[in-house]
């Protein structure tokens, strides 16, 4: 019997023209027997590499190409041969999807084939002007195109006479009967249209279902030589196989031997730039002369560099890091995180900048002699000066870096309310249902949305682009995967970075930081304003007494890394703000980690506990014999299990995978017989184990919070000493946690007056403005709202206003040239009635109004031409009045997006005040309610915070954070009483809360009722 192998299956890779997962296409071909199987998704690769890894689990041949579309046309289909093809086949899809978002496309994937030909690939077409076009440049390799379930008679007459070979293949698309209704919504989806508009079925054929070799054999029983054809290529094709070793590209075309020294002697340089006079007896050569006697903390230092430096000449990384320190050296003000911050190599170049021998960091987690997989650098730039970076490395290895991509998947939200939308929800009912799908109750949702909705979450939707994530190849990038241009204008590969990591590309991530751009603009205002010196590689106030204490008391709102709810409580519980703790606290807040986190703090504040047997209680000394930091995953499983660094690292790595439900069996078994050879006892085996579940998700590793910390320490020093510089800057770098109104508010709590915008002394961003105080000696400060807050004034007027002023868009306006009157103001920059209208009802033309109130203001605007050739305003009618309060509050907010003339919660206050009552509970404020612990109250709030979680009976409660004009205040919402309010917080602004005032270890929280 002639066997058969399915070439051309489509998965959701097709980007909604798919409905097949690349596991699904793999379980069925395994399923009925194939040795191989193959996909042709819709312009693209995206799948192949998961496609590949399913195919191998199954122990298939995984074949792969791709149908060329253009629109709902399908042109022809690339099948790869070998390596040759799939590179041609990515340099046209590099350029044909570009052409396909652009109108008129500009790009004819036919004649470039036909131009240039397809060395390494099957070309196969149902349409003979393609085919006709093609055979102009070759029929080798050209093959008519017979599709499952479709008539083909003529195409067999078309093939005898254009003298070509035809190939039998099945478009499989989907597998059961209900599928095609499936399709047909992501369809709507992926057309923005109604799901009536799309064609029954979303336009599948019965010939378009996964067809089995019977179905195939029967069906192209008269022409045999078609499914021969498409045997041949089964056997013929490679495969694509994932491959064993890293793909990264020479330093300055450097042989591995030259970059080794180079690094080395790069290392041997930092030595002496970080440590000093310590460093003295440290020659400037690349290795120490003979006879040096460097004293034992320098033989410590020399020590671990001979064994990180053996370890990446061994695998080969030292242009790798080469790369990244030519990156690095040309943007200083980095934040170098992640596991390479427990490399010394990486501190010593200066791509992180926590000493990893003084805060005993563990280098094993970012590389070992074992390690399979490329390690990741992560360099964190400020978030403006990010572009400069990739715009240097995509200059300097043009044609040979792109950024990896983002797989953008239906998320929970998206899941239910996309396909109720196509269906033709109306938005109240998409609410209710998404409140439905939330609290997990699928059965109450409509028979349609019950056949979907779990099915498209997690489907991929859309190629975004990861945060930072940049490869780099040796050639062409297109040998490796097609390109395309990301909506920033950047080459973005097929991949997201797992995929990428397993096709061997090495990663780098350059990633914006917004906290990196509030510390730096910190730091220049401080030392304009104060003729101090802080420099960025050195200022380290890690002893700082105040800045400890602090941090111990959980005032660290604004403060990168450290001012979530979560983290400022559990400051306040621990009650200590030392570097090394502060390391703890940011790494110990994780999802699953919550009963260990009580646990630390118990332990922490003086409780007993047992201390683990031997090497583990050593191992997790510095953190009370609790499990902390991703990289104790693999210390313990070293210590206990007898794990060698590659199996432990693999223990660590699948704890976050999809697939740990599988994989984690076995390593629990190894780990349990491991540890009983070693003679750990049962409960401390399983007591353990339970711990390792705990980093179920995300987890740090203690070098990537050690470097995070470290900037933490930095803009605490700030806020404790400079607030107000450092305030401005956390606003106008629009970084942290809370909102804008949130610090501004908290400025305002400081004592420091908010000045709204003005046209002659607003910059674009927020300023620092002295004010006269009337005391001789004494120059108080202020904080001045940028323009850019005003929310309808163009771009184009705003850049008017600061050059007539002649200032700048980013940076100081200038003096001495400012507007006299609002017909001086109008006259020299012509705003645009929108313009114009914001700046009124903001307030920002008040200093320059003349005795003139608002609303005349307009008047004056729309009788301009009549007064143009006047010096002086005109009088204004007196029949124009002025707005009420009430108004001016209500335009403010409206214009400006936030309140800056008084703190929100006082608008509200009368209204609360209604609850306060003499037999109810009493009204209490946030400065007040530590007062009233262990007992009822009543408190007003606005709401600023949420974060939903589930209980361990997987029911929904929240943690919500409130403010009033004393500061924030925690509470918590526990299932029953977040199921009654949650359409509440989803919709309100400012709430009265009642409930009990409870306290953990000096940490206040109200438990809601109602």
């Amino acid at each position: 019997m002639q066997p058969y192998t399915p070439i051309h299956c489509r998965t959701y890779y097709s980007l909604l023209r798919g409905i097949l997962s690349p596991e699904q296409v793999a379980e069925t071909a395994a399923a009925r027997g194939a040795r191989a199987v193959g996909v042709a998704d819709i312009n693209g690769f995206y799948g192949l590499v998961k496609f590949a890894a399913a195919a191998g689990h199954r122990g298939l041949k995984a074949l792969y190409g791709t149908a060329l579309y253009d629109g709902e046309v399908h042109l022809c289909s690339l099948l790869c041969l070998n390596a040759a093809g799939f590179a041609r086949a990515n340099k046209i899809l590099s350029r044909h999807i570009d052409a396909q978002s652009t109108q008129p496309a500009g790009y004819d994937p036919v004649d470039d084939l036909a131009a240039d030909g397809w060395t390494g690939l099957w070309v196969v077409s149902s349409r003979a002007d393609v085919l006709e076009r093609l055979q102009r440049h070759s029929s080798a390799g050209l093959f008519v195109g017979l599709r499952y379930g479709e008539p083909f008679s003529g195409l067999r007459r078309l093939a005898v006479l254009r003298g070509l070979r035809v190939l039998a293949y099945n478009d499989a698309v989907y597998l059961q009967d209900e599928d095609p209704a499936f399709y047909r919504v992501v369809r709507a989806i992926g057309g923005n249209q109604l799901v009536d508009a799309v064609p029954p079925g979303g336009g599948l054929s019965a010939g378009q279902r996964f067809a089995g070799p019977r179905e195939m054999r029967r069906f192209f029983s008269a022409v045999p030589e078609a499914l021969q054809a498409a045997e041949e290529y089964a056997e013929r094709a490679e495969g694509y196989r994932l491959p064993e070793g890293f793909i990264f590209p020479a330093f300055g075309g450097m042989s591995e031997s030259e970059s080794f020294a180079r690094l080395r002697a790069l290392c041997m340089e930092g030595i002496r730039r970080r440590y000093g006079r310590a460093a003295a007896g440290i020659p400037a050569a690349a290795e120490p002369q003979s006879g040096s006697e460097p004293d034992v903390f320098m033989r410590r230092i020399l020590t671990r560099l001979d064994y990180e430096l053996e370890i990446i000449r061994h695998k080969g990384f030292s242009a790798y890091f080469l790369v990244v320190h030519d990156i690095v050296r040309r943007v200083p003000r980095t934040c170098g995180r992640g596991s390479s911050a427990a490399s010394i190599v990486a501190f010593l170049l200066g791509i992180t900048h926590v000493d990893p021998l003084r805060y005993n960091l563990f280098f094993e987690r970012f590389l070992n002699m074992g390690r399979k997989d490329p390690p990741d650098i992560d360099v964190d730039f400020p978030w403006d000066e990010r572009e400069r970076t990739l715009e240097y490395v995509f200059r300097t290895y043009a044609g040979s870096a792109a950024m990896v991509a983002d797989h953008v998947t239906f998320a929970f939200r998206s899941a239910i309310r996309e396909p109720a939308r196509v269906l033709g929800y109306e938005k109240e009912q998409l609410d209710r249902l998404t409140g439905l799908w939330r609290r997990g109750h699928i059965s109450d949702l409509p028979e349609e949305l019950r056949q979907v909705v779990p099915r498209l979450y997690g489907m991929p939707r859309n190629l975004g682009t990861h945060p930072g994530g940049v490869v780099i190849t040796p050639g062409p990038i297109t040998d490796y995967t097609h390109v395309q241009t990301s909506p920033l204008g950047w080459p973005l590969i097929a991949w997201e970075k797992d995929a990428a990591e397993d096709a061997g590309l090495v990663k780098i991530d350059l990633l914006g930081n917004r906290s990196l751009g509030v510390l730096r603009d910190s730091m220049e205002a401080v030392n304009s304003r104060y003729r101090t010196s802080l420099e960025w590689e050195r200022f380290s106030p890690l002893q700082n007494r105040a800045t400890r204490r602090m941090i111990g008391e959980g005032d660290t709102l604004g403060v990168f890394y450290v001012e979530s709810p979560a983290t400022r409580q559990l400051l306040r519980k621990m009650g200590r703000g030392d570097y090394e703790h502060l390391v703890i606290a940011s790494s110990i807040i994780r999802p699953a980690a919550n009963r260990y986190i009580n646990e630390f703090v118990r332990r922490l504040r003086g409780g007993a506990y047992a201390r683990l047997p031997e090497p583990v209680g050593s191992a997790l000394e510095e953190t009370y014999g609790i499990m902390v930091y991703q990289e104790d995953v693999s210390r313990i499983a070293i210590a206990v299990a007898g794990f060698d660094a590659a199996r432990a690292d693999g223990l660590r790595k699948v704890l976050s995978k999809k697939d740990r439900a599988r994989r984690l069996p076995v390593f629990r078994d190894e780990f349990i017989k491991g540890g009983r050879e070693r003679g750990f006892s049962e409960v401390v085996l399983y007591e353990l184990w339970d711990a390792v579940l705990s980093f179920d998700g995300y987890s740090f590793c203690k070098a990537h919070s050690a470097s995070y910390a470290l900037l933490s320490y930095r803009l605490a020093w700030m806020k404790r000493f400079f607030p107000l510089e450092f305030y401005t800057a956390v606003i106008n770098n629009g970084g942290g946690f809370y909102a804008r109104q949130v610090y501004l508010n908290a400025v305002r709590r400081l004592g420091f007056p908010i000045l709204g915008p003005d046209v002659n002394a607003s910059d674009y961003r927020y300023t620092i403005e002295e004010i006269s105080s009337g005391r001789p000696g004494r120059t108080p400060k202020a904080l001045r709202i940028g323009l850019c807050q005003v929310q309808d004034l163009s771009a184009d007027l705003l850049k008017r206003i600061l050059a007539v002023r002649g200032g700048e868009m980013c940076g100081r306006a200038g003096r001495g040239n400012e507007f006299k009157t609002v017909i001086d103001f109008i006259r020299r920059t012509d705003p645009d009635t929108a313009s114009f209208r914001s700046l009124v009802q903001i307030g920002a033309l008040d200093s320059i109004a003349g005795g003139y109130t608002r609303p005349q203001l307009f008047w004056l605007y729309y009788h301009f031409e009549s007064t143009a050739g006047l010096f002086e305003m005109p009088e204004a009618p007196e029949c124009i009045g002025d707005y009420p309060a009430s108004r001016k509050l209500l335009d403010e907010y409206r214009s400006a997006g936030l309140i800056f003339s008084r703190h929100p919660i006082e608008i509200f206050l009368p209204r609360a005040a209604r609850f306060r009552q003499p037999d109810a509970f009493p009204m209490v404020d946030s400065q007040s309610i530590g007062d009233y612990e262990g007992r009822s109250v009543r408190i007003a709030g606005f709401l600023v915070a949420e974060k939903e979680i589930r209980t361990s009976k997987k029911q929904p409660m929240s943690f919500v954070s409130f403010e009033d004009q004393f500061g924030v205040f925690e509470t918590v919402l526990f299932p029953e009483v977040y199921s009654r309010m949650v359409d509440h917080l989803e919709n309100g602004v400012v709430f009265v809360l009642e409930g009990r005032v409870e306290s953990e270890w000096g940490s206040l929280q109200l438990n809601v009722a109602r």
